[in-house]
């Protein structure tokens, strides 16, 4: 498969782009990030938020129902990824992005906010490889119970994409530079970002990864493609994958 051949330093920011939206902090409930007040040391108490009513829950078996009625481009049911090599991968992940340099250090972000997902959610994979084209394109489906964590990530990352337009990272003596393009993308669901990014290659090949994702409710789909062929153009084929899935799910906001 040509997802073997890729650069594994391009696999890694492939992986964190499409985790885009999904990751958050995983700080227990109750503490405060480092350098911010807790509620119990503020002068003044705000009101109670009201209670986020919880969102229509999914099983795993579901979720890979619903990666098992997608169809890419030429018509093929998407390979579902067996969830242990799912997790193995999320793991992987984590790790190798734990070891990487990005510049400037606010890009760093990137790598905190996309390398996980939400503790406690629900989640299921499957891909596809271009007969025609030199690319991959992997769908992911994360499920959670409160819906505000999917749109209140997805609206952080879109604001990393926005501010991190050119950054360096550099992982086990290689270097490759990254230029992000947020993309005007419309999905079926409530909530929808979408980026390009270009990796330049120290051998001067070029890669690049199209993101785009659609939040409804507690139910969000991402679409990726990642290749040397892929373009702008590629977002309408993904998009037509996240619609896909938003209408399978029966998700609603």
């Amino acid at each position: 498969m040509y997802l073997r051949r890729l650069a594994p330093i391009a696999l890694l920011m492939s992986t964190a782009v499409a985790l885009a939206g999904c990751g958050g902090s995983t700080a227990p409930a109750g503490t405060s990030p480092a350098g911010t007040p807790s509620a119990a040391a503020s002068a003044t108490e705000s009101p109670s938020p009201t209670p986020t009513p919880e969102a229509r829950t999914y099983t795993r078996t579901e979720l890979a129902g619903i990666i098992a009625g997608l169809r890419d481009s030429q018509d093929k049911r998407l390979t579902a990824i067996p969830a242990a090599e799912l997790e193995k991968g999320i793991a992987s992940s984590k790790e190798m992005m734990s070891s990487v340099v990005i510049t400037p250090k606010a890009c760093a972000a990137v790598a905190d906010s996309n390398a996980q997902i939400p503790a406690g959610s629900t989640y299921a994979a499957g891909g596809s490889q271009s007969a025609k084209m030199r690319a991959v394109t992997a769908v992911t489906l994360v499920a959670v119970k409160d819906p505000a964590v999917l749109a209140k990530n997805l609206e952080s990352s879109a604001k990393v994409s926005k501010e991190c337009t050119d950054f360096t990272i550099e992982v086990q003596g290689q270097k490759v530079t990254n230029k992000t393009v947020p993309l005007d993308v419309k999905t079926n669901a409530d909530k929808t970002y979408s980026t390009l990014m270009v990796q330049t290659l120290p051998n001067k090949e070029t890669i690049s990864t199209l993101v785009v994702m659609g939040v409804t409710g507690g139910f969000s789909a991402t679409a990726v493609a990642t290749g040397p062929d892929v373009t702008k153009t590629s977002a309408a084929e993904l998009t037509r994958l996240v619609n896909d899935a938003v209408s399978l799910s029966g998700a609603r906001g």
